[in-house]
């Protein structure tokens, strides 16, 4: 290890440290298996952060060699596009088909598939039905529709623009989940082929979709145009496009709150770039070229900043939101693996007193999705890009440190980090077999639970 890299993992280490210090002194709840997780969790991520620093740093600092990309024939390409759109329109009316056979289980015969699917995809017990509100009354101040202003309004803003041509909110919410889930497909792909073999490409998009809680893309919900738009900000700024992949940052992080994160890795591929250059350029050039990098990496901003002035224009104050997370929702952040410390004492709690439901629908998945994502990128973490481990790295801390989780599955779920892991992980046939059914089992549990009531969010 060179000694840079020791300098910071040294620093890494020792703000960790301070952390846990203070993370014990402030906790007040103890149990043996909720600390034991808690421990676990914090071993693993400090490890992930000690495997990732070395790569990054060289990433960075290393003056680059010309990449080395796959190229294919334009033939094969759009081969490859028809096969991925085929495969999410078949796999979007075989998930419509399997969530109305599992209601059908349930509650037996009551009406056809497209009269259920409402009631199927429990669209008034998610937060769908706040988007869908958004999108037909905007933000309001009066009653519990007040509580909207938490949820970020691209998404209901593209629902009612699809609706001046459908009519319907509920039906525009539906297209424009499944056609952003086209779309996040389609990018997730060419992502992948700058890096990797066309076949290990369509890998990517394979794990993207069959990873448990992918049926969240389906519905309307904003995970595949925040899935969307966070792959083609990556990939436009790995194209060297600069100006459309940061406003397709901005336009991410006014879809979610984590969009923002986005500025982490494109600014470590600025860095790359600009470290590559340096000995080329004159002085005056490389200035202009950071004063550039900056300003491109605050146009990511403007997304949150815009939906900060939406919270003024409403209510006042330009954090309103949080307020209501806090008090409403008992939503504030926190660290990461006392989350999981919490998450570890509500399950055995649950489990304890029969209350498979919540066990089953909620506590276990969360901690299942986080000790996955955890261990599948510390796997991989030396074979995919390094700035894409650094934002999983900041979006786990990010979205897994609530006070109150109750999506992790979810969440992490448009963490494509995790895909590119996954697909580095599994490159002998069986391994890829062995992932494939676990995540395909999965899938069809957690849509089943979904798809009962048991409380999945």
């Amino acid at each position: 290890m060179k000694k840079h890299d020791k300098i910071i993992s040294f620093i890494f280490i020792l703000v960790m440290m301070v952390t846990a210090i203070y993370w014990a002194i402030s906790t007040q709840s103890w149990t043996m298996l909720g600390t034991l997780a808690s421990v676990v969790c914090f071993g693993l991520f400090v490890l992930l952060g000690l495997r990732t620093i070395p790569v990054l740093t060289a990433f960075v600092l290393t003056n680059p060699a010309p990449e080395v990309t796959w190229k294919s024939k334009e033939q094969d390409r759009r081969q490859a596009w028809l096969y991925i759109i085929g495969w999410i329109l078949a796999s979007r009316i075989l998930l419509m088909l399997i969530g109305y056979s599992f209601l059908i289980i349930q509650n037996g015969y009551s009406g056809g598939l497209l009269s259920k699917m409402a009631e199927t995809w429990h669209i008034s017990g998610i937060d769908a039905s706040s988007y869908l509100g958004i999108a037909e009354n905007g933000y309001v101040t009066e009653g519990d529709a007040r509580f909207h202003i938490v949820f970020f309004p691209f998404f209901p803003n593209l629902i009612r623009v699809v609706q001046a041509f459908v009519g319907n909110y509920l039906v525009s919410g539906f297209i424009v989940s499944n056609i952003t889930s086209i779309v996040a497909a389609l990018v997730a792909y060419e992502l992948a082929a700058l890096d990797m073999h066309r076949k290990n490409a369509m890998r990517v998009v394979k794990y993207i979709f069959i990873f448990p809680a992918a049926f969240f893309f389906f519905i309307p919900m904003t995970e595949a145009l925040f899935l969307a738009l966070s792959l083609m900000c990556l990939y436009f700024v790995r194209k060297k496009e600069w100006l459309i992949g940061c406003l397709c940052g901005a336009l991410a992080a006014y879809t979610r709150s984590p969009g923002v994160l986005l500025i982490v890795p494109v600014a470590i591929e600025f860095g790359r770039d600009l470290m590559g250059n340096y000995k080329l350029l004159s002085k005056k050039v490389f200035i202009h070229r950071i004063i550039s990098a900056v300003c491109f990496l605050a146009i990511i901003s403007t997304g949150l900043l815009a939906y900060l002035f939406i919270n003024y224009h409403v209510t006042g104050n330009a954090f309103q939101f949080s307020i209501y997370q806090r008090e409403h929702w008992s939503q504030r952040f926190y660290l990461f693996f006392d989350t999981v410390r919490y998450q570890m004492e509500y399950a055995v709690g649950t489990f304890k007193s029969g209350d498979s439901r919540s066990f089953l629908g909620l506590w276990l998945p969360n901690l299942i999705a986080i000790f996955s994502a955890l261990i599948i990128m510390f796997m991989g973490a030396k074979k995919i890009r390094p700035s894409y481990t650094a934002y999983f790295i900041v979006y786990f801390v990010f979205v897994v440190g609530a006070t109150w989780l109750l999506s992790a599955p979810r969440y992490l779920l448009v963490a494509f980090p995790l895909a590119f892991a996954a697909v580095a992980i599994t490159e002998e046939k069986s391994k890829d077999a062995i992932l494939t059914v676990v995540s395909v089992a999965g899938s069809l549990l957690y849509l089943a639970m979904f798809v009962a009531g048991y409380p999945v969010y």
